[in-house]
């Protein structure tokens, strides 16, 4: 039986190689209570046996759909002809990890998070672009460095615990290969869909 998460793993390595310009990001959905779907794209931190890691704002209209389970993920490596859905739970990154993703943000970044938690949630409402960089600069004047910028309680990061993914491999004839594996204990059941 095939293991769709090393799979991605791998198939994430030959994006990288190929320069896929979403080896590094990923397209994340969710449906929140009484709307429509939302969809928008996220730095994709990390893959693995753990989950599909990433960093989110608790303060972002995403947040509460994605806690409940009402998201799909969408990995697009079209370089490669390679496209993965996935569903399932969430579970929170540890500690150190977190921290560590925390150290490569750029100082830009880093503002930007803590923007949501001391100004304005991401998605509300400012009354122009002008007033959305005057609160950037005034987070600014108060941590002049990258290293003066506090982490903010609100961020948070999780890990999408795969329940379901669905593989597309793409092929030039449009006969594409297409499975489902569905989690089933500690492995995986395998059906092929029409593409």
């Amino acid at each position: 039986m095939n293991d769709p998460v090393a799979e991605l793993e791998t198939d994430r390595e030959r994006a990288r190689l190929a320069k896929d310009p979403f080896a590094d990001l990923c397209v994340l959905a969710t449906t929140p209570q009484g709307g429509g779907p939302a969809v928008r794209v996220l730095v994709l931190r990390d893959t693995g046996p753990q989950g599909i890691g990433l960093l989110i704002s608790a303060t972002s209209r995403k947040w509460s759909p994605l806690t409940e389970g009402r998201y799909e993920c969408l990995l697009p490596w079209l370089t490669i002809r390679r496209q993965y859905r996935i569903g399932g739970g969430l579970a929170p990154m540890p500690e150190g990890r977190q921290a560590s993703y925390w150290e490569l943000k750029v100082h830009e970044s880093r503002l930007l998070d803590l923007y949501y938690e001391r100004i304005g949630p991401q998605s509300s409402a400012v009354a122009s672009p002008e007033a959305f960089r005057a609160g950037i600069e005034r987070l600014r004047q108060a941590h002049p460095t990258r290293e003066s910028v506090p982490r903010p309680r609100g961020l948070r990061g999780v890990y999408l615990i795969p329940e379901r993914i669905e593989i597309w491999h793409g092929s030039p004839d449009r006969l594409h290969d297409r499975r489902l594996y569905t989690r089933a204990g500690e492995g995986w059941t395998e059906t092929v869909l029409v593409p």
